[in-house]
């Protein structure tokens, strides 16, 4: 069985990468675990989203491990990708917010490369087989762009609306990586245009991620995101 492990930074990012799966592999193809860290000393909690694998006989195993913030993502791959190697798995991928950072490149290259500060490590290397994709600004802004999903929230908030609206953008056309905000409150801003709201709360950040239409994310929405389409071009080759 291949065996891949997402270590992410929020329950957000593991929903949205379980659901992605699941569509792109079928929900009974694959088996997917999903492990929230819980602090040193207590056990790790077992996670159940709305959409779960249903497999028979999968060929392909995920585990989606929520590190329950950014700091701990490298952190915990660090100190767990022997382990799951020995255990099978040939590829380990970091998920992460870029906000409120603002150096993409400078934050990627750390990620790989470590950093050195007058000759000494102060954060190590990343292992072989291991990679990262940086959402920018914040893995909100892969919902906002995903536009079929708005009339799931609710009937009314359609496209035209949003476009007659004055929220100083427009999601379905702008690029909005260069804006200073964080991606969940324009998200949110959307969603107030007809008295709906957005927060990382698992109840609405869930109902966002369930509504998402996932064959437009697949087929167009990741031309437009780049970072978007080297995780699901990492998922593709995985499941092949």
């Amino acid at each position: 069985m291949k065996k891949i492990a997402f270590y992410v930074e929020g329950q957000t990012e593991q929903f949205f990468i379980n659901k992605l799966i699941i569509e792109i592999a079928g929900q009974k193809n694959i088996q997917i675990e999903l492990q929230q860290f819980q602090g040193y000393g207590r056990p790790t909690k077992i996670i159940y989203p709305k959409t779960t694998a249903q497999p028979q006989n999968p060929q392909h195993y995920a585990l989606i491990f929520d590190c329950v913030g950014d700091g701990g993502v490298k952190t915990r791959i660090l100190q767990d990708f022997t382990s799951l190697f020995s255990q099978g798995h040939s590829e380990i991928i970091g998920l992460l917010d870029l906000y409120p950072r603002t150096d993409l490149g400078r934050f990627e290259n750390e990620l790989a490369y470590g950093t050195q500060r007058n000759g000494r490590v102060i954060t190590q290397a990343s292992p072989i087989n291991t990679s990262f994709v940086v959402a920018v600004r914040e893995i909100e802004d892969w919902f906002l762009a995903e536009g079929n999903h708005f009339t799931c929230i609710d009937v009314n908030l359609t496209n035209t609306l949003i476009q007659a609206s004055a929220l100083g953008f427009n999601p379905l056309t702008d690029d909005l990586t260069g804006r200073s905000n964080a991606a969940a409150e324009d998200l949110k801003s959307v969603y107030q245009l007809v008295e709906k709201s957005y927060s990382k709360k698992k109840e609405k950040m869930e109902r966002t991620v369930e509504c998402l239409d996932y064959a437009n994310i697949y087929l167009n929405v990741r031309s437009r995101i780049t970072q978007l389409n080297d995780l699901i071009t990492k998922i593709d080759t995985f499941l092949t």
